[in-house]
């Protein structure tokens, strides 16, 4: 595997991280007032999906490379935006309300 494939490994991992975060909010939220059992199910095939389209995107990326650096990375991306959701959340509604008023 050469560096080129190697850096789009690592962004392509660091973006997942970071939606893997933000999906794995939305789904809480809409599971926040729903049976336990039902919750287990739905974020235990939600899991299972997530796991099996980040495989298969490193396969189409690597040819089947997969190395664990690159999970690190992924974790990275996770706990990157754990931290600055809520500065990103501010953000964001600052410039929702400004293109509102307009």
């Amino acid at each position: 595997m050469d560096s080129y494939i190697q850096v789009i490994s690592f962004l392509l991992s660091f973006i997942y991280g970071i939606l893997f975060y933000l999906f794995t909010r939305f789904n809480n939220y809409i599971l926040e007032n729903k049976h336990k059992f039902f919750r287990f199910l739905v974020t235990l095939v939600f899991i299972v999906d997530i796991v099996i389209l980040y495989v298969y995107l490193m396969y189409k990326i690597n040819n089947g490379n997969f190395h664990i650096y690159f999970s690190i990375v992924v974790v990275l991306g996770f706990m990157c935006m754990h931290k600055f959701y809520d500065r990103l959340k501010v953000f964001c509604k600052k410039y929702v309300n400004i293109i509102k008023n307009k």
